[in-house]
């Protein structure tokens, strides 16, 4: 069974218009606690005042609260975003995603409120570990940015020669959680890079791109292979010699919505449908071995 941890929440940050970054400490035991790897989750226990009653309506889309408030303990997981070898705290990133918890989480939690921490536990970004992967391609969508963050402060402080390409996408640049924190990630190692792609702003409205940081417009996959536009950086000659071109070489990790993913959403009878495709269904069509892609899904759209 996973360990419960009492916590505290030390500090509380304003990532974005409906996004805050939370660390915790322990507030006594801790032993167990930093046992993780980049890409696991723990569940965050809390006790929340919230509407008696919260139903999804299929007309708008949205969660509709009724009735008088009760006070409830809820629970939800969320990734690491901190790395285990940052001992003393967790830190974790809550995004107003509908919900009966993070909602109303984010309105009433303070600086000095205790939590519970119950973890750590799943196998998302396992493989990497265990196939000692070199070269990997994270692929993000809002609040699924933790893990990409928590591998590259991991293989910073381990000294790993590991290649990371973090692919994140948001409607705008005002969307971007962690935009700093990734640039200043990036720049402390030539084995970073950073794409952001912006799918409700023009191009001429995003920052300039650097040689690892890139910025673009619109989804990531159009007719072109995202993945190889910007990953593969061998020389012409190195290109014409080997049949197996560097972009195979890449472990894709993808953490997002449903849609992000695989495309899947609900129609307009609120059931789950392929409604588009989504990263998987991309690397797939390009050839990319299904035992190189690992998903975590955080939510239904």
């Amino acid at each position: 069974m996973p360990d419960r941890y009492d916590v505290r929440a030390e500090k509380i940050t304003t990532e974005s218009s409906d996004s805050k970054s939370f660390i915790f400490t322990p507030i006594d035991n801790d032993e167990g606690l930093y046992d993780y790897l980049p890409g696991q989750f723990f569940m965050l226990e809390a006790k929340i005042s919230r509407p008696e009653t919260i139903v999804y309506d299929k007309e708008s889309k949205q969660m509709v609260p009724s009735g008088p408030d009760i006070e409830v303990v809820e629970k939800k997981a969320y990734s690491v975003v901190s790395s285990p070898t940052q001992k003393g705290h967790i830190e974790l990133i809550i995004k107003s995603e509908q919900g009966v918890f993070a909602p109303y989480l984010l309105d009433q939690i303070q600086e000095g409120d205790k939590c519970t921490l119950i973890g750590p536990t799943g196998k998302f970004m396992k493989e990497i570990f265990e196939q000692n992967s070199k070269y990997i391609a994270c692929w993000s969508a809002g609040s699924g940015i933790p893990s990409t963050l928590s591998l590259m402060q991991y293989c910073l402080d381990n000294e790993l020669d590991t290649k990371v390409v973090a692919f994140d996408s948001n409607k705008t640049q005002a969307d971007i959680i962690y935009h700093e924190k990734i640039k200043d990630m990036v720049s402390k190692s030539d084995n970073f890079k950073a794409v952001f792609t912006a799918t409700r702003e023009p191009l001429n409205k995003l920052p300039k791109s650097k040689s690892d940081i890139k910025y673009k417009s619109g989804r990531f996959w159009t007719d072109e292979n995202t993945l190889e536009k910007y990953t593969d950086d061998r020389g012409i000659l190195a290109k014409l010699l080997s049949k197996k071109t560097n972009w195979q070489d890449y472990y894709n990790t993808i953490c997002g919505s449903s849609s992000f993913i695989n495309g899947k959403g609900r129609d307009k009878a609120g059931k789950m449908a392929k409604l588009g495709e989504g990263v998987e269904d991309h690397l797939l069509k390009f050839n990319c071995s299904p035992s190189n892609i690992d998903k975590d899904q955080y939510y239904l759209q």
